[in-house]
């Protein structure tokens, strides 16, 4: 009896020792398995880390690329997706994929590539130059009412006094229509789009090239960046393929003048954005809207009398300025002004190559 009580004893402690044995591999394993994980994920951590490293570096060196890279590709994806190009969500027949490609594509991809170009205090400077509203009125007024002032003379000289005819419902309720849209048009197309093609685009080669290659270089990527609309409202068939290059060729000559508007705007407003957007919400709302109750002509006519205002306006400031545009006004940025610092650095020690040396060399 008692050798079965010693068998049953000693079988109880060999499974009791064999259970806190099961139990510390377990404990082993988990301890184990846990810092495999964290190994795991630190090593994806700096992976991650490593890539956004790199292609920060990549974007600071290449960011007129990288800008472009990110603003066209949004705007193409926007305008390949049907239920964003059919959208009707905005009132006045307003394009959602414009809104869509502006905020995301060259809004976003100013702020990422200033961020990335010059820091905090970039982003610093291009929010301070967006928002900047301290600006004599005389430039408001000339901001709001030089576009559909001009074309309606202009469509008076044409047309005679029955453009000035009261428009069905009015022109009280015309205009308010005309002041909704260039609301919505400043908030969510031209406000994004200056942002990207002023504040960062333009003001980044500022310093680099003269006022006209300046206009002329912005000009030619803005009309780059405008042909995804052209596909969004034609379609991607074959014919629009081909006649693609013609608008490209037609959009880049009309976005010359205003840009070269944009440049003088710009300098004169102590680098202001917001005021270079309102200038464009301006154009846009009036030939939106207003063209249709002020030009009693085809859309051929239309385009070419708003166009009209343009091309003399910038001419006349071109000559008028002898194709300064206002630069000598213009206010540096922190950019600008690290660029500057940069040059004078290399320039002084080119000069003098003894200057690190010490004084008994």
């Amino acid at each position: 009896m008692w050798n079965w009580v010693g068998l049953l004893g000693g079988g109880c402690g060999c499974g009791c020792a064999f259970l806190v044995w099961i139990g510390a591999v377990s404990v082993v394993n988990c301890r184990r398995r846990r810092r495999d994980r964290r190994d795991f994920l630190s090593m994806w951590a700096r992976r991650v880390v490593s890539a956004l490293s790199s292609a920060r570096r990549g974007v600071a060196r290449y960011p007129v690329a990288a800008f472009m890279v990110i603003s066209v590709g949004a705007g193409f994806v926007t305008a390949a997706v049907p239920p964003i190009v059919d959208s009707e969500i905005l009132p006045f027949g307003l394009p959602l994929h414009g809104v869509v490609g502006g905020v995301l594509g060259v809004g976003l991809a100013a702020f990422l590539v200033t961020a990335a170009l010059a820091g905090r205090a970039g982003v610093a400077d291009l929010v301070r130059r967006v928002v900047r509203w301290r600006v004599s009125v005389c430039w408001y007024l000339v901001a709001l009412f030089t576009v559909p002032a001009g074309a309606t003379l202009i469509s008076l000289a044409i047309y005679g006094p029955r453009v000035l005819e009261a428009p069905s419902g009015g022109w009280p309720r015309v205009l308010a229509e005309v002041a909704a849209v260039f609301v919505l048009q400043l908030v969510l197309f031209q406000l994004p789009e200056e942002i990207g093609f002023t504040g960062f685009l333009q003001d980044h080669w500022q310093g680099r090239y003269s006022p006209l290659k300046l206009t002329l270089y912005v000009a030619l990527l803005w009309a780059v960046w405008h042909l995804p609309d052209h596909f969004a409202e034609e379609g991607w068939g074959v014919e629009q393929l081909i006649s693609a290059p013609v608008v490209f060729v037609v959009e880049f000559v009309s976005l010359f003048f205003a840009r070269a508007l944009f440049v003088w705007f710009y300098n004169l407003t102590g680098s202001s954005v917001l005021l270079v957007a309102i200038f464009h919400a301006s154009f846009d709302a009036a030939y939106n809207q207003l063209s249709y109750d002020v030009v009693p002509g085809s859309n051929t006519a239309r385009f070419l009398i708003f166009s009209a205002v343009i091309v003399v306006f910038a001419t006349a400031v071109i000559i008028a300025t002898k194709g300064q545009l206002g630069r000598r006004a213009a206010a540096r940025s922190v950019e600008g002004e690290i660029a500057v610092e940069h040059a004078l650095d290399d320039a002084a020690t080119s000069e003098d190559p003894r200057r690190s040396d010490s004084p008994d060399a």
